[in-house]
């Protein structure tokens, strides 16, 4: 009908990223169709992009308990929440929808990583860790992956290793993948010439990640390559101003390639672009001391997701 027919035209309009022509129409076919349900999620998503929270948190709010877009509506609600800063309200949707379909994979799988985003690792793993088990001859890479990535950060790297291996088994070209596994081992001093072709594999599918051009640099730092290392920390300083890390990882570089004024210049950098108390502390012992021996820097705290 109609309706249908200018939800289809909301859609392209949203794929172009022409969002106040997408939530024109969408509005339209809410008018002939108030009850339909992919339009009030699209407006959903159309008002979250835009930071219209409440606006969103009302369009998903349509989707009745009935319908079979539920779980997805719940999901996107608790992201929305996460997203407006009421952290606590989006956990409590997550897990209601978990208590009310505890069957329900794609309720699993949020929960967690709402959780993961709101670094309770440990929490995320349990919620993961009996759906991997009852998948466990048909595995999926996504779900070990985000498994994965919840073990590194909570500190325990063997689990987190063999999860990120077995899910690159599987999926052995994801440049998210390659990035994140890459990354950590190259923080850790391990593996670096099969880390480095990874993170290479990564930027070549996706060379306008500052991220991965950061794990690039970090990799020829890390291998004594200082000058590679400047010229791709530089690049992803240009892609990535605002990141503590990215820039700390610049001004090491610059220190071992001799460059101590540019250095300095990094790391006071690093103090003006809110970090965390780790990087705070990082910053502010290599402005005080420079560096030691080379590779002795201190391990980045960045997290590759």
């Amino acid at each position: 009908g109609a309706a249908q027919s200018l939800v289809a035209c909301a859609a392209t309009f949203a794929g172009e990223r022409q969002s106040q022509f997408a939530l024109a129409y969408l509005r339209l076919a809410l008018r002939l169709d108030p009850e339909r349900e992919e339009a009030w999620l699209l407006v959903g998503d159309l008002l979250n992009q835009a930071e219209d929270h409440r606006g969103a948190i009302d369009a998903f709010g349509r989707i009745p308990v009935a319908s079979p877009q539920y779980a997805t509506a719940q999901s996107k609600l608790a992201w929305t929440y996460q997203q407006s800063g009421d952290k606590p309200r989006a956990l409590e949707i997550a897990r209601q929808s978990v208590a009310a379909a505890p069957d329900d994979r794609d309720a699993q799988i949020a929960l967690a990583d709402l959780l993961r985003a709101n670094e309770r690792w440990d929490e995320s793993v349990a919620v993961l860790t009996p759906l991997i088990a009852r998948e466990v001859d048909r595995p999926d890479w996504r779900v070990l992956y985000l498994r994965g990535m919840a073990l590194e950060r909570a500190g325990r790297w063997a689990e987190a290793e063999r999860d990120l291996s077995a899910a690159l088994k599987i999926n052995p070209d994801e440049p998210e993948m390659l990035n994140f596994l890459g990354y950590s081992w190259i923080d850790r001093n391990e593996r670096l010439p099969e880390a480095l072709a990874m993170v290479q594999k990564a930027v070549a599918a996706r060379p306008q990640s500052g991220a991965m051009l950061d794990s690039l640099g970090w990799a020829y730092y890390r291998l004594g390559n200082y000058t590679l290392a400047v010229e791709k920390l530089e690049r992803a300083v240009e892609m990535e101003p605002g990141d503590p890390d990215v820039n700390g990882h610049l001004g090491d570089a610059y220190w071992r390639a001799g460059r101590q004024i540019e250095a300095r210049f990094q790391w006071r950098r690093v103090l003006s672009l809110e970090p965390d108390a780790k990087q705070k502390a990082e910053a502010e012992a290599k402005l005080k001391d420079g560096l030691g021996a080379a590779g002795s820097a201190a391990p980045s705290t960045i997290a590759r997701n």
